[in-house]
């Protein structure tokens, strides 16, 4: 059992005992883990924590980020990356491979990258190697060197039409 308490502070210069000051000005409330769970799962209103990991400028790091919500590189990263957001600011560079939601480039990236919604290669961004991507934008003075794809959406239809046969030359007439 678990027991939040509640004091009542009070001057006290007459020198109760301990056990007296404590029931008389201090109520306990006492809980289980499930009346814990239950009251947490009530409250609407509990912020949920972010994992956040950020690199900051002059840190060198190498390794793997298995999961994260978001990754902010201003220093020097060689690794593998799982997150929702991966950000590669000015002074920053990324060497490896990452899978992520969203890539903004404005630093360096050489690597493979699967992206599943926006890449986005700021101005002064430089990304090497190959990259799958949801959706594009580069700005003006954003470069890429290597290989782009986009995943094939299979719920789109091909507007021009079904795909041309190739034909047999004694088919066609002269």
């Amino acid at each position: 059992m678990n027991g939040i308490n509640i004091p009542k502070f009070s001057s006290n210069k007459d020198g109760q005992s301990l056990n007296n000051l404590k029931s008389s000005k201090q109520q306990i409330y006492e809980t289980d883990e499930d009346s814990l769970t239950i009251i947490n799962n009530i409250l609407p209103n509990t912020p949920q924590a972010q994992s956040i990991l950020a690199i900051g400028n002059g840190v060198v790091l190498s390794g793997k980020v298995v999961e994260a919500d978001q990754v902010i590189i201003h220093g020097a990263v060689d690794a593998e990356i799982n997150a929702n957001c991966v950000e590669v600011m000015g002074e920053g560079s990324l060497t490896g491979s990452i899978k992520t939601d969203m890539f903004c480039v404005s630093g360096n990236f050489a690597g493979n990258a699967q992206v599943a919604g926006a890449l986005t290669i700021q101005k002064g961004g430089v990304i090497e190697g190959d990259v799958s991507y949801g959706s594009l934008s580069v700005e003006n003075g954003g470069l890429l060197f290597g290989t782009l794809s986009k995943p094939a959406n299979k719920t789109q239809s091909n507007p021009l039409g079904p795909p041309l046969k190739d034909t047999d030359k004694s088919q066609i007439k002269k």
